[in-house]
């Protein structure tokens, strides 16, 4: 399997699993299955996953030959140095392991062609191109097992929601099999952000049971009603409505295309070379529901905040802003976004949002903002856009409809306490406010 240079073969997207959680993890499929004849672990690093004693024979595949250690003490244990979409042997009893977190712009497109393709041919899943290299690990761990067996991996707890997911989960659930989840409320991995969890398929049963549980920092076990602790709906999908929202705008990489206003100066650039934008509301008070020139000023221009983007897209570029774009070096613009575009800083046109929402949140909930200095959304933060006129009042009303929601309940934790609001979750909520709207008129 070839990826770019950030992918799966590089050392940042292959985290260790600590030897606590690996003791764990066999802890709770041991209540699944007692014994295994033969066990495939689909990232086996340095086998540390081989320290159970419930299996005859033991497979760890690697790609990394860097990574692989010597089992030569270890009783029928074997380490394949290949890559597991390579590998030859199925009919495992159970497929395991820590598969790498890898996301879809660092996987070569072509390979994903192929491999999606052979998913599709196998399994009947249409895997989703954007979706992350785990999906696939999963998919093969269900390939490589026998009729009966067991998929056990330490994967992100997003997949029991995220749509880019849902093939598999209708898959699953189309062979009624249980499936048991496991979310661990603490991080357990030092350089990685996403909520993980034990999530476990067994294929031996014909229930369609999906069964959720908690795992506090003293790895104690708790079942829980659903996905949510809360027990309530997880916020649905939408398509846009007469109101909308897109994801903040991607440029390439924020190092230079989003500069704080001393790093504006340094470059020599006016502001004829920029133009306003946000790219976090982290550090905002909730108490401030409008950008206008004064809190711009005050919470991200004088905070030094990323708060300028240059202007790369217009027609004419002024020679101070060609300088600063000859200057990048290639290394910091080689990026998956500067690559695909001719010529690389020629990022994607966004209409301006009405309002800007941050969409990561950990307790309150998402910060709004009426856009009153017309500044694109960028990154983590989404514009919201509109197809119908929103009057003065309708813009108060909404403001104050999206701090008041109750995202808080409704949201699958992105990373420990962190949660996030993906775009379709968000049309949900701007769907439901339009049809309020609709019905007070009508009133």
């Amino acid at each position: 399997m070839k990826l770019q240079k950030t992918a799966y073969e590089l050392s940042q997207s292959q985290v260790t699993t600590p030897p606590n959680i690996v003791s764990l993890f066999w802890e709770v499929v041991k209540n699944y299955r007692k014994h295994f004849n033969r066990v495939l672990d689909m990232g086996a690093g340095d086998a540390r996953f081989a320290v159970a004693k419930c299996y005859d024979q033991y497979d760890g595949v690697e790609i990394d030959s860097k990574k692989i250690r010597d089992v030569s003490n270890l009783k029928n244990v074997d380490i394949f140095n290949s890559c597991i979409f390579e590998h030859p042997f199925n009919n495992y009893d159970a497929c395991i392991g820590n598969p790498p977190y890898v996301r879809h712009h660092d996987i070569e497109t072509e390979w994903k062609f192929s491999t999606t393709k052979r998913i599709e041919e196998e399994l009947e899943i249409k895997l989703d191109l954007h979706c992350n290299l785990y999906l696939y690990f999963m998919c093969f761990g269900i390939l490589k097992t026998q009729q009966k067996g067991l998929v056990a991996l330490v994967i992100p707890f997003e997949w029991v929601s995220r749509p880019s997911a849902a093939p598999i989960r209708n898959y699953i659930k189309r062979k009624k099999w249980n499936v048991s989840v496991y979310e661990f409320k603490e991080s357990i991995f030092s350089k990685v952000l996403t909520t993980a969890s034990i999530s476990i398929v067994d294929k031996a049963t014909s229930e369609g049971k999906w069964s959720f549980y908690s795992i506090d920092s003293n790895q104690n076990i708790k079942s829980r009603n659903g996905i949510n602790e809360s027990g309530t709906y997880i916020l649905p999908y939408s398509p846009r409505g007469e109101v909308w929202a897109r994801r903040g705008l991607s440029p390439g990489t924020q190092k230079v295309f989003t500069l704080t206003e001393d790093e504006r100066k340094k470059a020599k650039l006016t502001h004829k070379d920029v133009r306003p934008c946000i790219t976090t509301m982290k550090s905002l008070p909730r108490t401030v529901k409008k950008l206008n020139k004064k809190t711009f000023k005050k919470y991200f221009v004088d905070a030094g905040q990323r708060c300028w983007l240059i202007r790369s897209t217009d027609k004419k570029i002024s020679r101070r802003l060609r300088k600063y774009l000859n200057n990048v070096h290639e290394d910091v613009r080689n990026t998956y976004t500067c690559v695909n575009h001719d010529p690389w800083y020629s990022y994607e046109k966004f209409s301006i949002p009405k309002f800007l929402f941050h969409s990561g949140f950990v307790k309150e909930g998402p910060k709004v903002l009426t856009n009153e200095i017309k500044a694109q959304a960028v990154g983590s933060v989404y514009g919201v856009l509109s197809k119908i006129r929103i009057k003065k009042k309708d813009k108060k009303d909404l403001t104050k409809f999206l701090l008041s929601y109750d995202f808080e309940k409704k949201i699958v934790p992105h990373a420990n306490e962190l949660k996030k609001v993906e775009v379709k979750q968000l049309n949900n909520v701007l769907n439901e406010w339009c049809l309020m709207r609709q019905n007070y008129a009508r009133n």
